[in-house]
């Protein structure tokens, strides 16, 4: 049976849904502590989600072997509101969180825990993993004659907020495929896998971390030489390309000029830029002993004082429960010292606290220092921030902070920009592994921050918290050791 996991899955990995097929259970990763907190967090969000509706007809309660047929009796009923049912049509099964009652038939519904939006919620781009679970509802109401006709269903996001789902509805401007021809396309493919009509590959993406088979798969790739190992190279891009470069090293010792007719290459979605680019990435992956360089002249300002600056948040809570802070003297890691503001629980007002803590101490180092930081992370949730505590400053405020020259995103103003690495990614932790930095802790992430601070929620646990705090300063530690590698390029 198809179920609509294993179309979200799709959307994200194909070669996820053929390894949780056919590989081997016994290759996967011990399960992740984050992925169980987000399990977790999610079932106590649908819990109090479903205790704010009307819910008149509760198939949680029902015995599973017995739920697909009391869902059915609920619908012929038509009971308004449906929580938790099953149904199934064909080779496909679904278990809806909710279907509603419309007019002549039933729409679904998913209660998620994240956004119902795809990055910048402004901009209401649905997510794709999203539609596709709730395509495959609307599909399997249509079969059995149970749906309202409309191919419409709707997302209850992390704040109570309903988002609409129009599947109907083009993707976007230029992809004018509806959602409901995706999932049907997805479906399609889902079902080639299953049947191993059709055969799949992994590729490198920051999302595999987060998966059971990403030691096995990512062995996998090294072992293949995949094009995906080139930092940005991911999967579609690889799949445009793998038909005339079959590896790394094949890429590398190609001339890729060759490629190249115009403004435009052979290859669909890739530039000659881009090109190039990869080519450079391959070259350095492909060569022993290689070592990072400079494509352009970098400029970093000098002053006396430099301070690093990275934050910890939970989107599940949306709350951003740590700043953290390393200053020191210009060129001098030994004069490191860390500053740091921890909300000491998830309520606004102590993420109202901490934050404008972080934010005068930005105002007073802010004259005479270099605060770097890496990407666009911070400045983003600085102005959410902003928005929500406009006592503390305006979103104005924050732009004009960072727009000084004393801010310096040392991801996108400088590693992205002006330098080429012999690495899979140009991630912090990546880029100050390779130039000898360890974390204290065995396993550091943000994700795993995130599952800590949670215990240390439940707990009071001080040792949980030092590891938080030790993880994020070794994080501003790290900026500091890649601000010194490229200065020494």
């Amino acid at each position: 049976m198809i179920s609509a996991t294993q179309i979200y899955d799709y959307v994200q990995c194909p070669h996820r849904v053929f390894l949780d097929a056919f590989g081997d259970r016994a290759l996967r990763d011990e399960p992740n502590a984050f992925v169980q907190l987000l399990w977790e967090q999610g079932i106590e969000h649908e819990e109090n989600i479903v205790s704010s509706l009307s819910i008149t007809a509760d198939m949680s309660q029902v015995p599973k072997a017995d739920r697909e047929r009391e869902t059915l009796v609920a619908m012929h009923r038509r009971e308004p509101l449906i929580y938790s049912g099953r149904l199934t049509s064909g080779d496909l099964v679904g278990e809806p969180d909710l279907l509603q009652l419309r007019g002549s038939g039933y729409i679904p519904g998913d209660i998620k825990s994240g956004s119902g939006f795809e990055g910048d919620e402004s901009e209401g781009k649905l997510k794709k993993h999203y539609a596709v679970q709730l395509g495959h509802y609307v599909q399997i109401l249509d079969q059995i004659g149970m749906g309202d006709g409309s191919r419409e269903a709707f997302v209850i996001d992390r704040q109570g907020n309903r988002i609409p789902y129009l599947l109907m509805e083009p993707q976007g401007v230029r992809n004018t495929q509806t959602w409901w021809e995706y999932y049907q396309q997805s479906l399609s493919e889902v079902r080639a896998i299953a049947q191993q009509i059709q055969s799949t590959m992994g590729a490198l993406s920051a999302v595999c971390k987060l998966c059971h088979w990403y030691t096995y798969c990512k062995q996998e790739l090294v072992a293949q030489d995949d094009l995906t190992l080139i930092a940005e190279l991911g999967r579609t891009k690889r799949d445009a390309m793998l038909q005339t470069i079959s590896s790394v090293h094949a890429f590398a010792e190609c001339n890729p000029t060759s490629f190249i007719q115009g403004k435009k290459t052979i290859f669909a979605g890739i530039g000659p830029d881009v090109l190039l680019k990869f080519h450079a990435r391959a070259k350095l992956l492909s060569t022993p002993g290689a070592t990072p360089y400079l494509k352009e002249p970098v400029l970093l300002p000098v002053a006396r004082n430099e301070v690093y600056f990275d934050i910890e948040a939970d989107p599940m809570s949306n709350v951003v429960y740590l700043h953290g802070f390393v200053e020191r003297l210009h060129g001098q890691p030994s004069t490191a010292r860390f500053i740091s503001f921890f909300a000491e629980g998830s309520e606004p007002a102590q993420e109202e606290a901490v934050f404008s803590q972080a934010w005068g101490y930005l105002q007073s180092k802010v004259q005479n220092s270099s605060i770097y930081y890496y990407s666009k992370y911070e400045r983003t949730a600085y102005k959410k921030l902003a928005d929500k505590y406009s006592n503390v400053c305006s979103v104005a405020d924050v732009e004009d902070l960072f727009a000084l020259p004393a801010m310096i995103d040392l991801y996108f103003d400088v590693v992205k920009k002006s330098t080429e690495w012999p690495v899979y990614d140009q991630s912090i932790k990546t880029l100050a592994q390779y130039l000898g930095f360890r974390w204290r802790d065995t396993h550091p992430s943000g994700a795993a921050s995130i599952e800590w601070y949670h215990r240390w929620i439940e707990s009071g646990d001080q040792a949980i918290k030092q590891r938080i705090l030790d993880y994020n300063e070794d994080d501003c530690l790290a900026t500091g050791i890649v601000v010194d590698g490229i200065r020494e390029l």
